[in-house]
C-alpha cells in the first residue's frame, strides 16, 4: 500500500460538477484529481472516519459534515465530500498518516481494521492453509481478533476503559480470505454482527456470520461455499433488518459473477433471489470494496456494483426481485472501490478506476 505519510498536494483544485436535479439518464463524469489512485476507502471505513480530525480537514466544514471518499496513489492524495450540488476534493496534507490508523494491531498484511460503536475486529495470525492468491497475496488470517470497550463506572476520577477481547478460530485447514471484517450494526437493540469470508482449500468460500453468544463470539451460520478449490466470494452489501440482516454477495466475482442475496433471521440464512452477470471485485488486488447502496430520489436503495467485465456500473434493485434498473458505462474498468456519497437526487457513486482516475456517476 502507499504511505499517506508522503502526500503532499499544493494548489490541488477543488472539483464542484454541478448537474441539473432533473436527469433523463445517468451522467458520468472524471473527477480532475492530480494524481493516480490507488487506494479507494467508501464512507464506511475507519479512514474516512477519521480524516475529518486531520489537520488537513479540520477547517474544511464541507469535510466535517458529511460522509467521505478518500484516495490516494503514489502522487498525492485527498478526501472527497459534497458540497453545492457536487463533489469537492480536498488535499491531504504530507503529515496526513491514514494507513496506521487502520492498522489493527497484530494485523496480516494489507488487512484493515473495522471500527463501529465499542467494537473493532482484525484479521490476526497469517497462515497459507488456503493456497488463493485472489486478493494478491496467499497469506490470509487463521483468526479473527475482536475487542469491546466495555462501560466505566461513574467517579470523580477518570479511570481506563476496560476493553474485552475474544478471537474467532476459522478452523482446521482453513482461513478468513479477506482483508477486512465487516461489523454491522443491530437495529432497534439487537446486538452486532460480523461478517467475514472463511475459505477451505477443497470448496473454496463461504461468507461466515459472527454473533456473541452465552458470552463467547462464535461463527453462528454460513452460506453454502462456491464449491471448488481456489474460488471466492466478496460480500457486496449488508444491512440489519427489524429482524436480522439482509446481505449481497457476489460469487466467484472474478469468473462467472453470481450476484445472491440471503435473509439472515433467527439464526439461519435463506436465499432470497440470485442474478448472474456482475463482479465487485479485480482478480490480485486486495480492493474488496467495489459495491455501494444507493438512495434514490424515490426512496428506493439500489446496489450500484460493477458489471462482470468491470466496464460499467449497473444499479440493482435488491427487492422484491433483483432488477437490473440502470447500466452505466465506465470510461476505464472498475477497480479500487466504489463509494456513495449523498441520496436521493444529490447522490453520487464514486468509482476509482483500473487506469488510475476516479469517475463521478450520477442516476
Amino acid at each position: 500500500m502507499s504511505d499517506l505519510r508522503r502526500l503532499a498536494i499544493p494548489g490541488l483544485a477543488a472539483l464542484v460538477a454541478t448537474v441539473s436535479p432533473a436527469r433523463a439518464e445517468p451522467t458520468v463524469a472524471l473527477v480532475p484529481l492530480p494524481f493516480a489512485v490507488d487506494e479507494f476507502r467508501g464512507p464506511d471505513t475507519v479512514v474516512a472516519a477519521v480524516a475529518p480530525s486531520t489537520d488537513a480537514l479540520r477547517g474544511a466544514k464541507a469535510a466535517g459534515r458529511g460522509p467521505l471518499v478518500v484516495v490516494w496513489g503514489p502522487q498525492g492524495g485527498a478526501a472527497l465530500a459534497l458540497e453545492g450540488g457536487g463533489v469537492r476534493a480536498f488535499a491531504l496534507g504530507a503529515s496526513v498518516d491514514l494507513e496506521t490508523v487502520e492498522t489493527g494491531r497484530g494485523a496480516i498484511p494489507a488487512a484493515r481494521l473495522a471500527r463501529s460503536g465499542p467494537l473493532t475486529a482484525s484479521l490476526v495470525e497469517p497462515t497459507r492453509a488456503v493456497p488463493h492468491a485472489s486478493l494478491g497475496s496467499p497469506v490470509h488470517a487463521a483468526a479473527i481478533s475482536v475487542a469491546e470497550r466495555r462501560p466505566v463506572a461513574a467517579g470523580p476520577d477518570p479511570r481506563p476503559v476496560p476493553v474485552e477481547t475474544a478471537r474467532v478460530e476459522a478452523g482446521p485447514e482453513a482461513a478468513f480470505e479477506a482483508r477486512e471484517v465487516k461489523i454491522v450494526a443491530g437495529r432497534d437493540g439487537a446486538p452486532p454482527r460480523l461478517l467475514a469470508i472463511r475459505s477451505t482449500a477443497d470448496k473454496g468460500a463461504a461468507l461466515a456470520i459472527l454473533e456473541k453468544r452465552d458470552g463467547a463470539w462464535r461463527i453462528a451460520a454460513e452460506t453454502p461455499p462456491t464449491g471448488e478449490p481456489r474460488t471466492w466470494l466478496n460480500l457486496a452489501s449488508a444491512t440489519a433488518t427489524s429482524d436480522g440482516l439482509e446481505i449481497a454477495i457476489v460469487l466467484r466475482p472474478d469468473r462467472d459473477g453470481l450476484l445472491q442475496l440471503w435473509s439472515y433471521k433467527d439464526g439461519r440464512l435463506a436465499l432470497v433471489g440470485e442474478r448472474p452477470g456482475f463482479s465487485n471485485h479485480a482478480a490480485g488486488r486486495a480492493a474488496q470494496d467495489l459495491a455501494a447502496i444507493v438512495e434514490t430520489g424515490s426512496g428506493e436503495r439500489l446496489l450500484a456494483l460493477p458489471s462482470l467485465d468491470r466496464a460499467a456500473l449497473a444499479f440493482v434493485r435488491l427487492r422484491p426481485d433483483l432488477a437490473e434498473v440502470a447500466r452505466v458505462p465506465l470510461p476505464a474498468k472498475a477497480a479500487s472501490g466504489v463509494g456513495a456519497l449523498g441520496r436521493g437526487p444529490d447522490s453520487h457513486v464514486l468509482v476509482g478506476l483500473e487506469d488510475g482516475r476516479l469517475a463521478d456517476v450520477r442516476l
